[in-house]
């Protein structure tokens, strides 16, 4: 079980540092769900810690995180914020997300204002006892207390967002969605479980009753849930990369939340469209496209997004994967070096070479299939 934990850190890491770094996607959306991976991953590295009995040889590991533990519903609520209105401003009501974190902020500062011994004390209870370290007092609030307030806080600011959430699903669901429903919905219950259970385990031992079953198989099934469920927001990115790594709604396609701008604009979700057909220009311009090698690879990295977010972008916004939207390119090439009479003057195993061909068969068959004629038939008839 402990190494389960350190796996969960490592994911968590990994892919803060993915969404941190990642380019032409929603910052907004892509911040906050990296600075709730980085929370995930100090707590799990922590628990992995603490679990291990290695809490000894990392005495500083303690105490100080309790306050960025408590800002976990921040990034949660701003990252289905952002999501959902494909935008962020900040309301000056958000400012309550923050109260777990104050909270915490004075309790630390209130640990380490005390001697030396105290800190220590606090790190050898835990080691020896780690089942009663959640009863530890540290200020205001003890560990349990703060671990209640903080999962009470995510599960009602999730509620909060709900009636949004149900209208934003039901503008995904009309524009036939389903990858970006699945995964909203997901990560969406999927926090609402863990800060549920969370909050119950904390209120039942405030509060010294049983309504979870302390003991027996009830417990262990409820911790097993638990457990699959922080698994599961740890790896859930792997099955939704292209998700994770953007799709934003374009600027101009915000009026079905936002009743104030068009009616006819379409509910649309994408990569930012202006920004990459000017880039796909700039890439025909420079003559890119009629390198024999330029595959899927390079022109991904010369546009800056993953591979499989220019797929996607070329099939939802051009209707071509990439070899039919180079094909398309090539064969437009062709046809106006044709016009300006090319061929009068090099063969045609010439032209297939100058457009990116490997040879005249593989030409002669792209060039039929784009335009419906063969090369001798449109080079007539351009005449």
């Amino acid at each position: 079980m402990q190494n389960f934990f350190l796996i969960l850190a490592v994911f968590g890491l990994v892919l803060a540092i993915s969404f941190f770094t990642r380019k032409s996607v929603n910052r907004n959306s892509a911040f906050f769900l990296g600075a709730f991976y980085i929370i995930f991953s100090i707590y799990t590295f922590q628990t992995y810690i603490i679990e291990s009995g290695l809490l000894l040889k990392f005495r500083w590991f303690y105490v100080w995180p309790l306050p960025i533990y408590n800002l976990i519903a921040v990034p949660i609520f701003f990252y289905f914020v952002s999501l959902i209105k494909d935008d962020f401003v900040w309301r000056w009501r958000y400012l309550i997300l923050f109260a777990p974190f104050i909270i915490g902020f004075i309790d630390v500062l209130n640990v380490y204002s005390k001697p030396q011994e105290v800190y220590d004390t606090i790190i050898n209870n835990a080691n020896l006892k780690p089942g009663e370290r959640l009863a530890v007092q540290y200020g205001i609030f003890n560990i349990n207390q703060h671990y209640a307030m903080r999962f009470l806080w995510q599960f009602l600011s999730l509620l909060s967002l709900l009636p949004l959430m149900i209208n934003f699903i039901r503008n995904l669901y009309k524009e036939k969605d389903r990858k970006l429903i699945f995964w909203t919905i997901s990560l969406f219950v999927l926090f609402l479980i863990m800060s549920l259970l969370a909050t119950m385990f904390a209120f039942e031992k405030l509060l010294k009753v049983n309504f979870l079953g302390s003991t027996g198989p009830i417990l262990r099934a409820v911790n097993f849930v638990f457990y699959v469920v922080l698994f599961a927001i740890g790896i859930i990115p792997i099955y939704f990369p292209s998700i994770l790594q953007g799709y934003p709604r374009t600027k101009k396609n915000k009026s079905a939340i936002d009743p104030s701008l068009k009616k006819d604009e379409d509910f649309k979700f994408g990569l930012d469209v202006d920004a990459l057909d000017e880039k796909l220009k700039e890439l025909q311009k420079e003559g890119l496209f009629l390198n024999k090698d330029f595959d899927l690879t390079q022109c991904a990295k010369a546009m800056e997004i993953p591979p499989h977010h220019l797929s996607y972008f070329l099939n939802q916004h051009h209707g071509h994967s990439f070899s039919a939207y180079r094909n398309k390119v090539r064969i437009d090439n062709a046809k106006a070096l044709i016009n300006l009479g090319y061929l009068d003057r090099n063969t045609m195993e010439a032209l297939a070479q100058q457009c990116g061909f490997a040879n005249r068969s593989s030409f002669s068959k792209t060039f039929k299939k784009v335009t419906t004629l063969n090369v001798t038939e449109f080079s007539s008839n351009s005449r």
